[in-house]
């Protein structure tokens, strides 16, 4: 079996950005519940975080009445981004010439995403952008809740050990819970997290453009 015969993604920020239609979901669950909306710059930051981090900051944990709150705010922000699902939602650039060309080399491609509410629209965008047939398994929160369990499931699903494995992320806790599990790590620098975060989590490589992750399946394989 060659050092790399599976390449885990995760999801939101790597291979798909929705931040846009996040932002505006965002907004709109903020007049809904009452709250005032946080300002353009704001927004666009918190659009590019888990909620388990923004909702903390919206609402704060002395608030009255908080898990209220936070129930009908994610009940305005799921309607929100379901009454026009995916109409921000850009593919990553060279995301599919990559997912084709693992496909050719005969390298099972994996995905993850740790999406609270929205994990169900997950396979309609791939269905989007037509690279669904380029995916053989996705685990969601669905499944499990830690990108760690998720990757060790995605995994399982594959039938690849970790140490034949790589997982590709934007964030630091993508590289983290690869590194927990055993797999090679790649840090994607033009998602959502910050390069300091990145370098923090000490992935085995570093990229700016997808498609590099052809050169490590080579130079590994």
């Amino acid at each position: 079996m060659p050092k790399i015969a599976a390449v885990v993604f995760d999801f939101d920020g790597t291979l798909i950005d929705e931040s846009k239609i996040f932002e505006e979901a965002i907004v709109s669950a903020c007049k809904t519940v009452g709250l005032e909306p946080p300002n353009r710059r704001r927004v666009k930051m918190l659009a590019r975080q888990h909620p388990d981090i923004y909702l903390k900051q919206l609402i704060p944990s002395d608030m009255v009445n908080r898990e209220d709150l936070l129930k009908r705010f994610m009940k305005a922000f799921t309607n929100a981004y379901d009454s026009d699902r995916h109409k921000h939602a850009e593919l990553t650039k060279h995301a599919r010439p990559l997912l084709r060309a693992l496909k050719a080399r005969g390298v099972k491609v994996g995905l993850v995403s740790r999406r609270i509410t929205l994990w169900y629209a997950i396979p309609e965008i791939l269905s989007l952008f037509s690279i669904s047939h380029l995916i053989d398994r996705i685990v969601t929160c669905n499944e499990a809740k830690t990108k760690k369990e998720q990757l060790t499931l995605c995994l399982e699903g594959l039938g690849v050990k970790p140490s034949a494995s790589s997982i590709v992320g934007d964030s630091g806790e993508d590289i983290l819970a690869g590194k927990a599990v055993g797999c090679i790590t790649i840090a994607y620098t033009k998602g959502f997290g910050t390069l300091s975060e990145l370098l923090t989590a000490e992935p085995d490589y570093l990229i700016a453009d997808l498609i590099d992750v052809l050169k490590i399946v080579a130079s590994e394989n």
